[in-house]
């Protein structure tokens, strides 16, 4: 049995609308993701060279075993840092802290990895050769950063 006919024109014009509106907001959040997506994209740049693939995103060459788009394994929040060295950095360095990310990709990885190359300026550096944990007990003493005990803290183990 359909009951759409004791609904009046107002109350159906009322739904529509707040329907329209709905799907609207819905495509708004759609279009920042992929222009976001398509910005970050765009610094990405993969080839071939014999049997070898590599991969670069502006600073960074990607040196993981793991594939580019799969989540990192993690339950927590998790935060990237890459604590400046005077020797390699330039003067107006300063040590990186990512902003907490939960089961980032590790293109997501790569692209936080380009922003500590650019803040610690330290440009020796640009390979990406994995991660390494560092205990919220052990964080302040080694990079000054006050640990949060909700979130997980790696280092970019970047080489030359």
């Amino acid at each position: 049995m359909n009951y759409l006919y004791l609904l009046t024109d107002d109350l159906v014009e009322k739904i529509l609308d707040n329907i329209t509106d709905d799907i609207n907001k819905k495509i708004s959040i759609l279009n920042k993701k992929i222009n976001k997506l398509n910005k970050n994209l765009k610094h990405l740049n993969i080839y071939k060279y014999e049997e070898y693939i590599f991969i670069d995103y502006c600073y960074v060459s990607y040196c993981i075993d793991n594939y580019l788009f799969s989540k990192f394994k993690s339950d927590k929040y998790v935060v990237f840092i890459d604590v400046y060295n005077n020797y390699f950095g330039e003067e107006d360095g300063s040590t990186f802290q990512s902003v907490r990310l939960k089961k980032p990709s590790y293109f997501d990885i790569l692209v936080q990895a380009n922003k500590a190359i650019t803040t610690t300026k330290d440009y020796h550096h640009r390979f990406l050769e994995g991660l390494n944990h560092i205990p919220n007990n052990k964080l302040f003493g080694y990079s000054g950063i006050k640990p949060n005990r909700n979130i997980e803290y790696y280092e970019f183990m970047l080489g030359s």
